[in-house]
């Protein structure tokens, strides 16, 4: 019997001190909670449950989302900027992730009806990517999970620019456009950037120490890339080729213009492998419109 109090106490002692670092430290290992109704509020939000084994917990995302494929199939709460709160409260979610810059106000107001969000930072670089990414993941209680995402991404992108290397004679610059009128591009301050160094492409922009510059036609001229990538996209900038020359004034770039869908460029998520191999691809169809003159 003297025993089993012992027992019985000491177990009381480990369950009341497991309390009481979960009140202390509410976002510790120590005070893990499930969430079965999650609405994201952007698409690399979305994408990071998904990588994560979460997404069948998301209730609720944007328009903008389209990755997995069957997220249409996930009721809508508007634009990644102006998210309907009336649309989110009426799908009863137990947690809400979004972005500061976007939506503070709104996470706020959500917490008043007793919601539990998560506010995360808008990922300018590619360590802010996986910031967030991580911070998902504590917050789902899928920290292992995350470790061996981004071992897998770390792993990927040394691949890349070994086999890159071995297919390319000299560097090669790269302008990545993400919207033609203004000119803005992916600037030396972006993940975008970050990726593209990582596999070994030299970012024209490099010198823009910002995310999403605006650039001259000057700038464009002085830079003169190998490459340029028009990124189009479902919902944004689809033009081609030959209306980029016109916008522009048709200056006497060397650079070989490609255009295709590359989305997945705009989506600062866990998506990091897919959009090096977009950035492979642009310098590949380069290539060989060089090698068909």
């Amino acid at each position: 019997m003297v025993g089993l109090k012992k027992i019985s106490s000491t177990l009381l002692l480990a369950f009341l001190s497991w309390v009481i670092l979960g009140l202390l430290f509410p976002n510790s290992a120590f005070a893990f909670k499930t969430y079965k109704r999650i609405v994201s509020l952007a698409p690399s939000v979305t994408e990071s449950l998904y990588f994560l084994g979460s997404i069948d917990s998301v209730v609720g995302v944007t328009d903008y989302d389209t990755f997995p494929p069957d997220v249409s199939n996930k009721p809508s709460v508007g634009g990644n900027v102006d998210p309907s709160l009336e649309k989110i409260i009426n799908l009863k979610p137990d947690l809400v992730i979004g972005e500061k810059i976007f939506h503070h106000d709104l996470l706020n107001r959500l917490q008043a009806f007793n919601i539990d969000t998560l506010e995360l930072t808008l990922h300018h670089r590619l360590s802010h990517v996986k910031e967030a990414f991580f911070k998902i993941a504590e917050k789902v209680n899928r920290i292992e999970r995350a470790k061996k995402v981004w071992q897998d991404i770390d792993r990927g992108l040394g691949q890349r620019r070994s086999q890159l290397a071995a297919r390319i004679n000299k560097p090669t610059s790269m302008l990545v456009i993400v919207w033609h009128d203004p000119l803005i591009v992916a600037g030396g301050w972006s993940y975008i950037g970050d990726i593209m160094n990582a596999i070994g492409i030299k970012n024209a922009a490099d010198s823009k120490k910002f995310s999403f510059p605006v650039i001259s036609r000057e700038e464009l001229l002085l830079w003169n890339p190998d490459v340029i990538l028009l990124v189009q996209t479902k919902k944004g900038m689809s033009i081609n080729a030959e209306e980029f020359m016109k916008v522009t004034g048709n200056l006497p770039l060397k650079a070989k213009i490609v255009s295709f869908e590359s989305e997945v460029l705009l989506h600062p998520g866990p998506r990091v492998l897919e959009s090096a191999d977009v950035l492979i691809k642009a310098i590949d169809m380069a290539s060989k419109e060089e090698a068909n003159k």
